[in-house]
């Protein structure tokens, strides 16, 4: 006697696939709806509290969150306000770096450091974690490339220093355009 797959089986399977498409296609607007909440509290929190405050604020929830510590410090050279653009540009290289602590470093600690001056901005995260591999820093995709082309779209660089076993630790700096 032949053994065959029976029709209710089969059904069950479309049926399975139909609702996997369905819940597919949701998550998806669900996932895009989420990042624009999240870019426009950014912007808000960037805009009402300035970036020194927003990464403080930002930070103490994420080491909450995370359970990796962590110390910030910030240097702002007569309370210089800082141009919105180069604001959300700094704020969005501080969340990847910590984004890819995270999902990497498997860090226990962390050292943010922000200095804003009339000519330049410039961030540091360092982590103490397992340490950043040479393919790694010199990656052309994904978060690091993202964090470079966001500096280099202000004539900037974001540069990336690490070795196994010794953390690791990314530096942005932006220069700031003068008005003349």
């Amino acid at each position: 006697m032949r053994h065959e797959p029976s029709r209710a089986m089969h059904e069950s399977s479309e049926d399975a696939q139909t609702s996997v498409t369905r819940v597919t296609g949701k998550v998806d607007p669900v996932s895009g709806w989420a990042r624009r909440l999240t870019a426009e509290l950014e912007s808000v929190l960037l805009d009402t509290l300035g970036l020194a405050a927003a990464i403080e604020w930002h930070l103490r929830g994420w080491q909450k969150y995370t359970g990796i510590a962590s110390e910030l410090a910030v240097s702002n050279a007569a309370g210089f306000d800082l141009p919105e653009e180069y604001a959300a540009s700094i704020f969005h290289i501080y969340s990847e770096a910590l984004n890819n602590v995270v999902r990497h470093a498997r860090a226990r600690r962390i050292a943010v450091a922000l200095t804003i001056t009339p000519y330049k901005v410039t961030l540091v995260v360092r982590d103490y974690g397992i340490g950043l591999g040479h393919q790694a820093s010199s990656s052309s995709q994904g978060g690091i490339a993202g964090m470079r082309a966001r500096a280099q779209s202000h004539k900037g660089l974001c540069e990336f220093a690490g070795t196994s076993s010794a953390g690791t630790t990314v530096t942005a700096s932006l220069p700031i355009a003068q008005a003349s």
